[in-house]
C-alpha cells in the first residue's frame, strides 16, 4: 500500500509527518522545527506553522521569537466551545471543528498519507484510536482513548485548520508608476 488513501487525486497530501521524542526539551524542539522550516522547499515558501497554544504547546510557542523562520507562526487554542475566533497572533478553535474537518477531508478521499512516512503507522492508530463521546449534557467531546495519544491527529488536525483559513493581509506592497 502506497498510501493510507488511494484517492488518485487527493486535495492535500501529507509530505512530512514527525513525532518528536517524548521528553525532548522545549528549546531543543524549537530548533528542531526551525531547522526543518530552513530546509529546501520550507525556507523558499515560508509556510505559516499553526501550534497548538493549549497547556504545554503555550511555552515552545513563546520560544518561537526572534527566529526568523517561525514569524508567520501563530497560536490555537483549542476549546470545548462552538465558535472559532481569530486575530492576528492566533485562533480560538473548538476541537470538534478541527476534527471534524480533518474527518471529511478523510472521507472524501481529499487527503493522503504517504504510507512510506516512518510516522504514518503511528497516525493511523492514532486514527482509530480517536473517539467521540458525548456527556451527560449532550456535549460532545473529541479525545484518544484512555491510554493512546491523539497528539499526530490534532496536529494533522492544525494544519488542515491552516489550509481552509485566508491568510489576512497585514501588509501589503504598493507602488506608483509615473507616466
Amino acid at each position: 500500500m502506497s498510501s493510507l488513501n488511494p484517492e488518485p487525486n487527493p486535495r492535500y497530501e501529507v509530505q512530512h509527518l514527525e513525532r518528536l521524542r517524548l521528553g525532548m526539551p522545549y528549546p531543543a524542539q524549537v530548533d528542531h522545527l526551525e531547522a526543518l522550516l530552513n530546509r529546501s522547499p520550507l525556507h523558499r515558501l515560508s509556510p505559516r506553522v499553526l501550534v497548538d497554544y493549549t497547556g504545554v504547546g503555550r511555552p515552545v510557542f513563546d520560544m518561537f521569537a526572534g527566529r526568523h523562520a517561525l514569524r508567520r507562526a501563530q497560536g490555537v487554542v483549542i476549546t470545548g466551545g462552538r465558535e472559532t475566533s481569530g486575530n492576528a497572533a492566533g485562533w480560538s478553535v473548538p476541537k470538534g471543528e478541527l476534527v471534524s474537518k480533518l474527518q471529511a477531508l478523510l472521507h472524501a478521499g481529499e487527503l493522503r498519507i504517504a504510507a512510506s512516512l516512518p510516522d504514518a503507522p503511528v497516525l493511523l492508530r492514532e486514527l482509530q484510536d480517536f473517539r467521540v463521546r458525548f456527556t451527560e449534557s449532550g456535549n460532545a467531546t473529541f479525545n484518544a482513548r484512555e491510554g493512546a495519544h491523539d497528539d499526530l491527529v490534532l496536529a494533522l488536525a492544525l494544519a488542515v485548520f491552516g489550509l481552509s483559513r485566508p491568510i489576512s493581509a497585514t501588509e501589503l506592497a504598493v507602488s506608483w508608476a509615473r507616466k
